[in-house]
């Protein structure tokens, strides 16, 4: 539903413009579809003055002045002797509430009540006979069952041993209105000691053991325990490392069940002489595919190959495990490894040996070695698996593989960046 508007004119020149705009506020105010309107300015009633800050008292010290108490602390009042603490404030304690008056005065009616049923008992006892207390008792145990006439017997020994408590600590008796006279044992043994016999203390009296007594250990009565078998496996024989047949008696006495390959263990087997000969210093020519560098690519002869301990980490299960070092066939097919750490050693050692190539430090480019090396280099496409891993630019693949990928393709293009070509 479209709402008509009214328009309306103001204006600026003539000076009854507040008159008409107020005007028209009022009725636009007045109109039901006008939520919203001009703001309007009101002059101030009153001129307010802005507020004084606060004003603090002068000291001399610049500290505010000390305030006085007009009553003493806590502290104070809780130590006093007027407390009843006689100066100790650590000797306030909670005082214990009083009993209730309600309680006791119940527990005093129920025990005098009990004690007038008791006397009335008694009294009514005392009247009769021996024949009519038999013959009441023969009523009683007639009527009732004998385990209600037990727990009767029980409860009533019990009430009696409660209320003769506080008159046998104080060696009183009890006197009842028929004249019967009720003693207790401390009566009894100061009697009997009146009339001269006495009775033995158990406590004095030693405790012999019966005759028939005899220790477990020495009685044959009982069966003997049965023996209980724990299975026990055999023992396996002793195995001596340097047998010749150390690996094969390892498998038939620890994984029988399992399928024997001897080439899986062939690595700990001693290497045979004949494999040690393919890198000997007997020999008097090597093909450059047997050559052999250090971590840093520097050339291992022979002699010094054999010289170098296993704890450098030069030697492998290869070709002439004895000697230590890679060859280049070795860190091609390294370099080509799943392990990121094995790619990456593969990586840097082959930088290292293009950059000595590079730069003649084998010999001329014409020389036989290096022909042979550079052969080796292209038949194990090294190349091109350096300049492949480093043009991934880090954005797949292991990080420290494209780092040492990209310094060995500057290492080699810093030696020269030649590459010989097979023919």
């Amino acid at each position: 539903m479209a709402v008509r508007g009214q328009r309306f004119h103001i204006d600026l020149e003539d000076d009854s413009t507040a008159v008409q705009r107020s005007q028209s506020i009022n009725h636009m105010a007045r109109s039901p579809w006008n939520l919203v309107t001009d703001i309007q300015e009101r002059p101030p009633s009153t001129a307010t003055e802005p507020p004084s800050p606060p004003k603090l008292k002068a000291s001399s010290s610049g500290f505010p002045a000390h305030k006085k108490r007009s009553k003493p602390s806590v502290y104070k009042q809780r130590n006093s002797p007027a407390n009843g603490n006689g100066g100790n404030g650590n000797l306030s304690r909670v005082q214990p509430a009083a009993p209730n008056a309600a309680s006791t005065k119940k527990k005093t009616s129920q025990l005098s009540e009990r004690h007038e049923i008791d006397l009335e008992n008694e009294k009514r006892i005392a009247d009769m006979s021996s024949e009519d207390i038999d013959q009441a008792r023969k009523e009683l145990m007639s009527g009732l069952s004998e385990s209600l006439i037990e727990r009767l017997l029980k409860k009533a020994n019990i009430e009696q041993h409660q209320e003769t408590e506080s008159p046998r600590e104080e060696g009183s008796t009890k006197k009842i209105a028929s004249g019967k006279r009720v003693t207790f044992e401390d009566d009894a043994s100061e009697s009997q000691q009146q009339d001269g016999t006495s009775i033995p203390d158990p406590e004095d009296t030693p405790i012999e053991p019966p005759p028939d007594l005899q220790p477990v250990s020495t009685f044959s009565g009982y069966p003997a325990p049965p023996s209980i078998h724990f299975p026990r496996p055999p023992t396996p024989p002793s195995l001596d490392p340097e047998d010749p047949e150390f690996l094969s008696k390892l498998h038939s006495t620890y994984f029988p069940s399992l399928p024997s390959n001897p080439n899986a263990l062939s690595w700990m087997q001693p290497p045979d002489p004949a494999e040690n000969d393919a890198y000997s210093p007997s020999r008097d020519d090597l093909p450059p595919s047997a050559v052999r560098f250090d971590f840093r690519g520097r050339l291992l002869p022979p002699r010094l190959a054999s010289q170098v301990p296993t704890t450098v980490g030069l030697h492998h299960h290869g070709t002439a495990p004895e000697a230590a070092g890679y060859t280049i066939p070795e860190l091609a097919h390294l370099s080509r490894s799943s392990f990121p750490s094995q790619r990456c050693i593969a990586y840097q050692t082959l930088g290292r040996i293009l950059y000595r190539l590079g730069t003649g430090v084998f010999g001329p480019e014409d020389h036989e070695l290096c022909q042979g090396l550079w052969k080796c280099i292209e038949q194990g496409r090294v190349l091109e698996t350096l300049t492949a891993d480093a043009a991934r630019d880090g954005e797949s693949g292991n990080r420290s593989c494209w780092v040492t990928a990209t310094e060995a393709v500057w290492l080699w293009r810093k030696g020269g960046g030649r590459k010989w070509k097979a023919t």
